[in-house]
């Protein structure tokens, strides 16, 4: 539930990043098309300009204009050239050339003209730009002037001045202002469809991953119930068996009639009450194990939560001859967790010394304070930890023998931290395992 929560929080994050990616590249568009759009304007300006500029060095060095004489035909093939210049550009007003005050050609849009007089190319010739305003049967419209110098064939100075209507300006900038506002909405498009396919990707890949976590916690859930199965007749058979040895007992005593002993009925009687609550313990712990979150913090002690599990291990070490030594801490080391839950695992870690110490060996248990921390320390002389074993000692499922089944650690370490503590391995220089337990202790 936790990893599925973490995830969800992923998904938020992502949408949220997502969201913010989108929301920056819009901007991004929407400031690079105003700012395109502010040199539209300057952009057709300057592209009328140098149309005109163009237009006016075309005309003033026209090859027709080289050559003295050829009276009208000279003028007719000039004639010519501006109406093709007019097809191609419609923002051609008039071509007018001027000897002096005397107009030698001039053609406006009705294709009025004046003729005479021949021109010749003065080279590359300078052209000025100027502003009018043009009476026409429509209104008054403004218009843009390129005059070029020239000097005739004679020798006197020509002036050739071709007119565009400003309007061409506007024109162009409408036209580049369409396309750019195309490249803007397929632009704004393709953001669109890439984000919406990325987010439909990751729905697809956040729901795909979710079915795979459920599936495998299925799993999980499965092999860690069967192991939770193995483990409570594991620990429950040793005091059934010694249950029924004590009503056997007990049994055999009262049928002895007058001769029975009461002592004895009471200290069997006594012992299976015991054993009884060892079991009620078992259940009650595993219990725990399977709904880790159902228990409420509590305040205990440690060393008493320790001595609790000696009690409860001590016959075990005595069957199996191995010394079990305690060395508890004098002052007292409040905790704050669930001491079920750390007593089992306690017992856990015992257990696994027990099994790994010889006969006549020994177990050191220890408790100490550091601060504001409490150590607990199990210690046995086995034959220690593998190196390569340490970084995998906690894992489920993970077991160092043959017949184990690899819980007891990993309980022991979910344990431990839903106390608020660690747990580590080591060797210790004598030889064998040394698990160190580190818990906070309780304020107050």
């Amino acid at each position: 539930m936790v990893r599925l929560k973490r995830q969800h929080s992923l998904l938020i994050v992502a949408g949220v990043l997502v969201a913010c990616i989108a929301v920056l590249a819009g901007v991004n568009l929407w400031f690079l098309r105003k700012l395109h759009s502010r040199s539209l304007h300057d952009t057709a300006a300057q592209s009328v300009l140098e149309l005109g500029s163009e237009l006016a060095r075309t005309l003033s060095n026209h090859p027709v204009l080289q050559s003295a004489g050829g009276g009208a035909n000279r003028w007719a093939d000039f004639e010519r050239l501006v109406r093709a210049m007019k097809g191609i550009e419609p923002s051609l007003e008039y071509v007018t050339v001027n000897e002096g005050d005397v107009t030698l050609f001039h053609m406006d849009t009705s294709g009025a003209k004046t003729r005479g007089g021949s021109l010749k190319p003065e080279g590359d010739s300078e052209v000025r730009v100027g502003r009018k305003r043009l009476a026409t049967e429509a209104g008054v419209i403004p218009i843009l002037t390129f005059s070029a110098k020239t000097t005739g064939s004679a020798g006197p100075i020509l002036s050739l001045q071709v007119a565009m209507r400003k309007e061409a300006v506007q024109q162009r900038e409408e036209q580049a202002a369409r396309m750019l506002e195309i490249m803007f909405r397929l632009s704004l498009i393709t953001l669109s469809v890439a984000l919406g396919l990325a987010g439909v990707l990751g729905v697809w890949v956040f729901r795909h991953e979710m079915e795979r976590q459920r599936r495998r916690q299925d799993e999980e859930h499965l092999a860690f119930a069967g192991l939770l199965a193995d483990g409570i007749i594991h620990d429950v058979r040793n005091p059934m068996s010694s249950l029924r040895l004590d009503v056997q007992m007990l049994g055999k005593e009262s049928g002895k009639g007058s001769g029975c002993r009461p002592e004895r009925m009471v200290e069997l009687a006594e012992r299976a009450r015991t054993t009884i609550d060892r079991i009620d313990l078992v259940m009650r712990e595993f219990l725990y194990v399977s709904k880790p979150g159902a228990r409420e913090p509590e305040r205990f002690e440690m060393n008493a939560a320790v001595r609790d599990c000696l009690d409860l291990l001590g016959p075990r070490f005595e069957r199996a001859e191995v010394r079990l030594e305690a060395h508890l801490c004098e002052e007292p080391l409040p905790l704050m967790g669930q001491s079920i839950g750390l007593k089992r695992a306690v017992i856990n870690v015992l257990t696994n010394a027990k099994q790994a110490s010889p006969p006549g060996r020994s177990v050191w248990v220890k408790t100490l304070q550091e601060g504001e921390v409490a150590i607990l320390t199990i210690e046995d002389q086995g034959s220690g930890v593998k190196p390569e074993d340490v970084k995998r000692l906690f894992e489920m499922f993970v077991s160092g023998r043959p017949d184990g089944i690899g819980l007891g650690l990993y309980l022991a370490k979910a344990a431990v931290e839903n106390c608020g503590g660690t747990i580590t391995a080591d060797n210790h220089p004598g030889g064998g395992a040394r698990f160190t337990i580190r818990l906070p202790l309780a304020s107050g």
